[in-house]
């Protein structure tokens, strides 16, 4: 549902969680959904991505579906892993972007026949 939500109402002025904060905005104090000072915590992503992830990153970047995309050198990102900081980032996003290409670009046609089967129009 999310990724057939118009991208003009998804960042409605800006504001990346809009329909997540109009939908939670009974249900959560206005001083925790107001709250600017939110932080992630550090995992040991370098750690995982050697040792019990490293096969499934490895199949992720060299698949045929990730080297079609040139969105960046797949083989780079690779060789990259072993040099990146203990709680680095640029992996972990190269990832998680092409895993989401993977489970909604990818699948754009099949959530739009869900809808059309709906009767919704997109």
């Amino acid at each position: 549902l999310a990724a057939t939500i118009p991208s003009n109402i998804k960042f409605k002025d800006g504001n990346m969680k809009h329909v997540f904060r109009e939908v939670a905005r009974d249900l959560v104090p206005r001083d925790v959904a107001e709250r600017k000072d939110k932080m992630g915590f550090p995992v040991p992503l370098t750690d995982w991505m050697a040792g019990p992830a490293k096969d499934f990153v490895g199949d992720i970047f060299s698949s045929s579906a990730a080297q079609g995309r040139e969105l960046f050198d797949n083989a780079k990102v690779l060789d990259a892993i072993s040099g990146e900081s203990k709680y680095g980032r640029q992996t972990w996003g190269m990832l998680s972007l092409e895993l989401w290409q993977r489970q909604f670009h990818d699948r754009a046609g099949e959530f739009k026949a869900l809808l059309t089967n709906e009767g919704v129009t997109v």
